[in-house]
């Protein structure tokens, strides 16, 4: 059995209360017993005169509230402390130091560190005549020269080589890497 809800009571005292609640109502004790207490608690409360308060009342209240509202402390952590000038101003200037020293210094390029891989072949005698080969071609050949024939590898060339493996080269470059550190290693 569901008794009838506060706003229900309310509803049946003013009686205004929904037929099929009424229902309810008629037949449960419990429910009438709040519903007649509920409305002897409005009667005498409406018989009660409550006096006006006096013209000065209202004039000072404003006053009032805007002095227990200075009375009290403020809060240590609030948030509302840092939208204040006193702390807003050194912020920003601090803030366009930060800015300009940002912008002024120079900056250093930053080299990648590079990791050399040592591929022995098996005939070391063809690969050392192919050396030979190209040295003799090339011959003394400074390392201005070099890069301003585009001889040299730019940054990024091996990322961007390792990127372009397939999924099983790239496996096998990891295998060969580890058994060098390793080898390297002992």
């Amino acid at each position: 059995m569901n008794h009838l809800t506060s706003d229900e009571l309310i509803d049946a005292a003013e009686g205004a209360l929904d037929p099929a609640r009424q229902q309810h109502l008629d037949a449960c004790e419990a429910c009438r017993q709040q519903v007649a207490d509920l409305a002897t608690v409005l009667r005498e409360a409406l018989a009660v005169a409550v006096p006006e308060p006096s013209p000065l009342f209202w004039s000072h209240l404003s006053e009032r509230v805007r002095a227990a509202i200075d009375a009290e402390p403020q809060s240590a952590g609030g948030w509302r402390q840092w939208l204040r000038w006193p702390v807003l101003a050194p912020l920003g200037v601090l803030a366009l130091l930060v800015l300009a020293l940002g912008i002024a210094l120079p900056r250093q390029k930053v080299v990648p560190a590079t990791v050399a891989i040592a591929v022995e072949p098996a005939d070391t005698t063809r690969a050392d005549e192919g050396f030979a080969l190209v040295a003799d071609l090339v011959g003394d050949l400074d390392w201005d020269t070099a890069i301003s024939a585009g001889l040299a590898v730019a940054p990024g060339a091996a990322d961007r080589a390792v990127r372009d493996l397939t999924t099983t080269e790239q496996q096998e470059l990891t295998r060969l890497l580890m058994a060098e550190l390793t080898r390297a290693k002992s």
